[in-house]
């Protein structure tokens, strides 16, 4: 089936799975209470919604064939401060008609969902700046979303303004087959699909100060195939069953034995990477993402920007091209702080010997500024000096810290490159 064809079928089945409670509703509205019905129609769509983001957590490989990740859960950030916002307005529209809505002992069940909803943005949005921890915060997302689950479910169906419907049943309870099936997918079927697809260390390498490539062999069966340019999440062992898994890009050729991911020391799971072992079991769930160097319109060739460890999917990208014998042009321009901080130099330069690979980097503060030829940041100007006058016709490909990316949009945009040419790579939750 065509992607094309797959995203239409996703689309399609979203919106009638969060707006057929919402039709319904106003279906079968007699409105002689008006306000009322409008706050119930944005309490019925916001839980829709808030409960159809278990899709983007699920990581379906179905799903991931079709909508990029990172784009999906950009997507997942919007719409869940957009399903907070819709059932916040249900108690407030409701106070501009009559205060008895909110008494009895009904109303708890509400306010105790409405406040795990709040709680699970809050934390999502400013976690960084409460330092709460990724695996922390996974953990408290999990039990939130129950609350919510739990006590706004139960909420409506106490309420029973419009549960009563026969019709409205069956697509609310056909909404929580759904959503309790996702949580299933994603906290047991996930990791006993995972228990069977072991993988062993082979080997962890020291790239630089506290950035380490881990070497990683399937432990009695085939490896997984993936494309480069594509990212896993990864966990250690004894068990898949566990709270987090961590996403990172693959870093080595498509055409290795191994699969490698490369990793800076940055908290939590990652400050456990040096103390791996050959032979520790691990976990890879993976590949997910939509980059395909067969893509036609990668075909005239490459600018692959990488930021501190953001070249890591460009090892991958380059890696692949050179073992399979790919002629196009390659351009990579490679950020980083200074010449104690540099990946994969070695690497580089014996890349360049097996493909058509022009490599430039800048380091922001280098030690020895003489001997560096570019100082500061990839700029628009470097850009242009080093691509060839077809640049618009290259595929662009970034992977790094925000601040950079942000950098490179706006001077991909001001050359005038199409959008369309334009891949990013950035996968964080929260």
């Amino acid at each position: 089936m065509a992607k094309k064809t797959k995203l239409i079928i996703f689309v399609a089945l979203f919106l009638a799975l969060t707006l057929t409670p919402l039709v319904i509703m106003l279906v079968n509205a007699n409105w002689a209470l008006p306000i009322r019905d409008i706050s119930v129609a944005l309490a019925f769509f916001g839980m829709t919604i808030a409960g159809m983001q278990f899709l983007p957590i699920s990581r379906i490989p179905w799903l991931s064939e079709v909508v990029e990740l990172d784009k999906m859960y950009k997507i997942h950030h919007v719409v869940s401060a957009i399903a907070v916002l819709l059932v916040a307005l249900h108690p407030i529209v409701l106070l501009l008609t009559d205060t008895v809505y909110f008494k009895g002992s009904l109303i708890i069940s509400g306010w105790l969902g409405l406040a795990g909803l709040v709680l699970i943005a809050i934390t999502s949005i400013f976690r960084k700046k409460l330092k709460i921890s990724y695996t922390t915060w996974l953990l408290i997302h999990d039990l939130l979303t129950l609350v919510i689950m739990v006590f706004g479910l139960m909420h409506m169906f106490q309420r029973n303004y419009y549960m009563r419907d026969t019709a409205m049943t069956i697509a609310w309870v056909i909404l929580i087959v759904i959503w309790g099936g996702l949580a299933l997918y994603i906290r047991l079927i996930r990791p006993l699909i995972l228990a069977r697809h072991p993988y062993a260390v082979s080997k962890v390498v020291e790239e630089a100060k506290d950035t380490y490539s881990v070497y990683l062999k399937a432990d009695g069966f085939k490896r997984a195939a993936f494309k480069a340019g594509q990212v896993a999440w990864i966990s250690k062992g004894p068990s898949p069953f566990v709270i987090s898994r961590n996403p990172f890009s693959y870093s080595g050729s498509t055409e290795w034995e191994d699969i490698r991911f490369s990793i800076k020391k940055a908290g939590d799971f990652t400050n456990t990477i040096p103390d791996l072992k050959p032979g520790d079991r691990m976990f890879v769930d993976g590949p997910y993402g939509t980059f395909d160097l067969k893509n036609p319109r990668m075909q005239k060739g490459l600018v692959l920007m990488g930021g501190g460890i953001g070249i890591a999917p460009v090892m991958s990208i380059v890696n692949t091209i050179a073992d399979t014998g790919d002629k196009r042009p390659v351009y990579v321009f490679y950020g980083d702080l200074c010449e104690d901080t540099v990946l994969f130099a070695n690497e580089f330069e014996e890349l360049k010997s097996r493909m058509n690979l022009t490599v430039v980097q800048v380091l922001e503060r280098p030690l020895d500024a003489e001997k560096c030829k570019y100082k500061g940041y990839i700029t628009k100007d470097l850009l242009l000096s080093t691509l060839p006058e077809n640049y618009k016709d290259l595929y662009y490909f970034m992977c790094g810290p925000m601040p950079m990316m942000n950098a490179m949009n706006k001077h991909l945009t001001a050359m005038g490159v199409d959008p369309a040419q334009i891949a990013t790579e950035k996968y964080e939750m929260a």
